[in-house]
């Protein structure tokens, strides 16, 4: 069955379900092709096979699986095909405030976001920002994040975060953190577990657990839940990895030369931010097998660790880094901003060591660079690398499309700087996640948006009422300018 664009024909999305459901087979044909695997190559016109949610296979003519007609096949031609993008660290919970502080530093984020509108957070508050995080994910072509859920005050606010989670679709990892201020479940451990055994028991599910927490030296709001060989110890002991998050400054820089001391680094760990830590902490770092996740529009926006990502020092150490979105309190939604930012800012300090005549300029990283670190890095660095990152067979289908056809994308002339410095949301065509179709034509496939807008609005006004603010959609005037 051949049924055209996925874009213009109906039937299509029926066929394709159905056939996802049936463990059967579905052919992508005519798309180019760029698959992140040096191995499977790219493709300026190739297909993709999907079997039973499994990549089958990749190649530049693969018609013969189709030969019998019994797979329904998809003609993807106008599209580039990429694995799915990959966020590695996302606070969801506060996915309802979407700028709504911006222009500030991090620490009056800190104040508004934690120690106020957090402590009012119900955990239909959690549910309502986790699955509006988790839909503007796949509707920007995101198939994987990391939820660094620091908000979890009680069992019920993470049942729900991990019941939006599924009910979205999205390769979920579940980064389970207490809260940093206010009332919190003190028997947190004992819900980590709980956890692991009622919802997160299978390490190759769709989605997945690590235990999320933060560096000693940081202000001891988790007591023994910082990184410590207590923590370590019970982590690994619960089978699962550990994410730490606001790394940055010389102080965690030492912490991180005294873990590795005391033999608790591993590769089971993925770092933040990593500002300003030192050549030591970089060294014992990339000698653990870590990974490390960058937050470039949150680095330069807010301040975190002085405002300066420390993409090159991972790239000097030979350490793929990964991206993420951070805060959408105040940043973006999607990852092609990520992949920008981190682009241009590698980009133009390069450029700088090169008209400063310094004795070492660094190489300049690509788009296909970029494309790595939103895809390969995010995988590894999430513990998933396994089930995506790349279009390799064997591994499952988390796949998008972008439209090259579009008006910002055509005509097509390379594909993979498409991706990165062309592409946008409204251009995500098509998403699989596991192989199932979750947008499809570029709309989103089973999302109730009026029932959805109606629980983040809901949740939204709650909160600001409990913590006694007004909502003023146009109350921040430009600070340099006059209005007219």
């Amino acid at each position: 069955m051949n049924l055209g664009n996925a874009a213009r024909d109906p039937q299509t999305l029926e066929q394709v379900t159905a056939a996802h459901e049936a463990g059967g087979r579905i052919l992508f044909r005519g798309a180019t092709v760029v698959s992140m695997d040096r191995e499977v190559g790219d493709f300026d016109r190739g297909d993709l096979l999907v079997e039973n949610g499994t990549i089958a296979a990749v190649g530049a003519d693969l018609s013969e699986a189709a030969a019998d007609g019994q797979a329904v096949v998809v003609d993807a031609t106008g599209t580039v095909m990429i694995p799915g993008l990959v966020d590695g660290h996302r606070h969801c919970w506060q996915s309802q405030f979407r700028r709504i502080i911006v222009d500030i530093a991090l620490d009056e984020y800190i104040t508004v976001m934690h120690r106020e509108l957090a402590l009012a957070y119900e955990p239909e508050d959690s549910f309502a920002g986790t699955l509006l995080a988790a839909t503007g994910a796949i509707d920007s072509g995101i198939t994987s994040v990391l939820d660094f859920a620091h908000n979890a005050r009680s069992p019920e606010h993470q049942n729900q975060a991990v019941a939006a989670w599924r009910e979205s679709g999205v390769r979920a990892v579940f980064g389970s953190a207490v809260p940093m201020f206010g009332e919190w479940n003190r028997a947190f451990r004992e819900d980590v577990t709980r956890l692991r055994s009622e919802f997160f028991s299978s390490d190759d599910a769709l989605m997945t657990l690590r235990l999320a927490v933060a560096p000693k030296v940081l202000p001891d709001v988790a007591g023994d839940l910082s990184f410590t060989s207590s923590t370590a110890e019970f982590a690994r002991d619960l089978g699962i990895g550990l994410t730490l998050d606001a790394v940055f400054g010389p102080e965690v820089g030492e912490e991180i030369v005294a873990l590795e001391k005391e033999g608790l680094l591993g590769d089971d760990l993925t770092w933040i931010h990593c500002n300003e830590l030192g050549g030591e902490a970089w060294k014992a770092l990339a000698a653990s097998g870590g990974r490390v996740v960058l937050a470039a529009t949150s680095d330069e926006q807010l301040g975190c660790g002085g405002g300066r990502p420390p993409i090159q020092e991972a790239l000097d150490h030979g350490m793929m880094p990964a991206l993420s979105i951070d805060v959408e309190c105040s940043l973006t939604t999607d990852m092609f901003t990520q992949m920008q930012v981190t682009l241009n800012t590698q980009r133009m300090q390069s450029f700088q060591a090169e008209m400063k005549d310094e004795q070492t300029v660094p190489e300049r990283i690509s788009v296909k660079d970029a494309l790595a670190f939103a895809t390969i890095g995010g995988a590894k660095a999430n513990g998933v690398w396994d089930r995506c990152g790349s279009l390799t067979p064997g591994k499952r289908a988390d796949l998008v499309l972008i439209g090259s056809d579009d008006l910002n994308n055509m005509p097509l002339n390379n594909a993979v700087a498409t991706v990165v410095l062309g592409a946008e949301t409204r251009n995500v065509d098509t998403v699989l996640i596991d192989g199932a179709p979750r947008k499809w034509g570029g709309e989103l496939v089973g999302v109730d948006e009026a029932r959805l807008r109606q629980i983040v609005t809901e949740s939204r006004d709650r909160l600001l009422e409990r913590i006694g603010r007004e909502l003023r959609v146009t109350a921040d005037a430009p600070r340099f300018m006059e209005l007219a």
